[in-house]
């Protein structure tokens, strides 16, 4: 039997409020991703955005130094299971635990594809962007 994707089988919304937060959610280019880029581009840094590092892996990089192999992932506390500062929602909590897993093993599985392929992967937290110089100077170490 084939396992139906985690997507198809999300419960429906609690309320008609959390139906709103989470159609107003989408993998666009967010605050966090903007301030990071910003930021590199002052310390003088060009960079591809929101693009495949490799063209028939399906994982899209928040920023791509192609010429360097080096990619940045800007990863939500939330979405990605920060161990800071995730935590499981109480409504629909087994659903969201798997679903949080499955992003997880996805990273797990695309950074290990892209490191086999000669790629260094850089994996930021979003709250790691309130000391923007820290992020800075390691895609600059990783770059240089």
């Amino acid at each position: 039997m084939t396992r139906r994707s985690i997507r198809s089988r999300a419960p429906a919304a609690s309320s008609a409020f959390v139906r709103r937060v989470m159609t107003a959610n989408y993998g666009g280019d967010l605050s966090p991703e903007k301030t990071l880029r910003g930021a590199l581009r002052k310390a003088g840094l060009r960079f591809q955005q929101n693009v495949r590092p490799i063209d028939d892996v399906r994982c899209t990089a928040d920023l791509v130094f192609r010429q360097r192999h080096v990619c940045v992932f800007v990863d939500g506390c939330f979405w990605h299971c920060c161990p800071r500062h995730f935590r499981v929602p109480k409504t629909n909590s087994r659903w969201w635990r798997e679903k949080i897993q499955d992003n997880k093993d996805r990273d797990k599985r695309q950074r290990s594809l892209l490191r086999s392929a000669g790629w260094h992967v850089i994996r930021v937290w979003e709250h790691q962007l309130a000391d923007i110089d820290y992020v800075v100077s390691r895609v600059l170490r990783a770059v240089s």
